[in-house]
């Protein structure tokens, strides 16, 4: 397939812009309350993204191990706080549990990937290892948001059932069981509503952005698919975990609801 790729200039970029500002104006027009949250969102995806590209071409060019696992690590870190932030839900320890859950839920398909799959060479190759790694961890950490708040409104609507389970002798797994339940499949259905639109509906950013580039459709659908599978199996990890790790959180070391 002959590459045709179209840059985009500094003109058209800035041109994008009237994109959020029809945004904006139909939130000030049905007085959304959220006008304000849009231009903020915007200038910080413009100026994050920017900075990002300028600190990716400086990884990319240093080749180094220590750059790429950095960027990887503070992927993790901000990935967590991000979602933290958001919560209503904030037991004890919830951004060390989301921030381990996501991280061991991640990696290990992750180095499956990237080292069985993949064969990736040298082993911290920044093209393979940050840009797939972003869309796993972020899709993760989505994942995970979506989890935690079902939990704590799950929580909190079913708390009589969980304390009269309690009374009657059963165990804190066995008294929260159903709001673990719950709440990992809520987290789950986007990935999953994802992988059944996946083609017809929908052609994902990195397939796109494969073809884009010039790269054969029938390449870029190999590496999308595998991608999606990848964030599912985190995904699905990474909440497994979660829910394990929040026990020890909404309960006593006497087995009590806190």
């Amino acid at each position: 397939m002959e590459s045709n790729y179209i840059s985009i200039s500094n003109i058209a970029l800035l041109g994008s812009i009237a994109f959020m500002l029809i945004v904006a104006f139909i939130a000030f027009l049905a007085k959304l309350g959220i006008t304000k949250s849009i231009i903020i969102g915007t200038v910080r995806s413009f100026v994050q993204l920017l900075l990002m590209g300028y600190v990716l071409g400086f990884v990319f060019d240093m080749n180094k191990w220590y750059f790429t696992v950095l960027i990887v690590m503070i992927m993790f870190f901000f990935g967590a706080w991000d979602s933290y932030r958001g919560l209503k839900f904030k037991p004890k320890n919830i951004f060390y549990h989301s921030l381990s859950a996501n991280f061991i839920g991640s990696f290990l398909p992750l180095a499956f990937l990237f080292y069985g799959l993949l064969q990736v060479t040298p082993w911290f190759n920044p093209q393979y290892i940050i840009p797939i790694s972003a869309m796993v961890i972020s899709n993760t950490m989505s994942g995970i948001s979506i989890c935690l708040n079902n939990y704590g409104n799950e929580l909190k609507l079913r708390k009589n059932e969980v304390e009269a389970k309690l009374s009657l002798g059963a165990s804190c797994t066995i008294a929260i069981e159903n709001i673990q339940k719950s709440s990992i499949k809520a987290g789950l259905i986007p990935t999953i509503n994802a992988l059944m639109i996946l083609g017809i509906v929908k052609l994902p950013g990195m397939m796109t952005g494969q073809i884009l580039g010039g790269v054969s459709p029938v390449d870029s659908v190999r590496y999308q698919l595998v991608i999606m599978y990848i964030i599912a199996a985190a995904t699905a990890i990474s909440l497994y975990i979660l829910t394990k790790l929040i026990q020890t959180s909404v309960f006593n070391k006497r087995g009590q609801l806190v």
